[in-house]
């Protein structure tokens, strides 16, 4: 009874560590509140036929390096004629939504060959299904009274496998962002 208590508290103290490392914007597991504020400084055109646009090492980019941090801004309304215009101002983050993308990536089916006593040459298929790995990150769902289509920004650490995937920490949204944006913690 006393090592199942022991154990137990000991959880819960790792807990309260854990929610407390949420909270200081120095550690790995930083969650960004609600009621931050993201602040656009220039205009981000947004392409016909999408809804959105890529920024990645402070700059805007055609699509996203899977194995660097990066973040999309997505506006709600899809135009397949024209170009859209996200206007600089500011957008309150009113809900953070914590994220995981998991993906396959298959490997290359490899031809094995096997002689056996009586059987000759024979092959066989393997293929062992891939290997996983993943994007953590977050929906930063944003309002703006100025620019009300604008829906979300979501920001994703950089590609890896389960064990080693983690969401951009303050830093990384800092490099994301470079002179495009700035992060206000309230």
């Amino acid at each position: 009874m006393i090592r199942l208590l022991a154990v137990l508290m000991t959880a819960t103290l790792l807990g309260c560590a854990a929610m407390e490392a949420t909270r200081d914007p120095a550690s790995p597991f930083f969650v960004i509140p609600e009621g931050s504020v993201i602040e656009l400084h220039q205009p981000l055109e947004i392409r016909p036929g999408t809804a959105r646009i890529w920024l990645q090492r402070g700059r805007v980019a055609a699509g996203h390096d899977w194995y660097a941090p990066s973040c999309n801004l997505e506006i709600r309304t899809l135009d397949r004629e024209r170009s859209q215009t996200v206007q600089p101002g500011t957008f309150v983050i009113r809900r953070v939504q914590q994220m995981e993308e998991w993906v396959e990536l298959p490997r290359p089916e490899v031809q094995l060959a096997a002689v056996g006593f009586g059987v000759g040459l024979r092959l066989a298929d393997y293929d062992d299904g891939g290997v996983m790995g993943m994007w953590r990150g977050y929906h930063l769902w944003l309002e703006s009274g100025e620019q009300p289509d604008v829906l979300r920004m979501t920001c994703k650490g950089a590609f890896a496998p389960a064990w080693e995937a983690r969401p951009p920490s303050l830093d990384d949204l800092r490099a994301i962002f470079g002179e495009i944006a700035t992060l206000h913690l309230p």
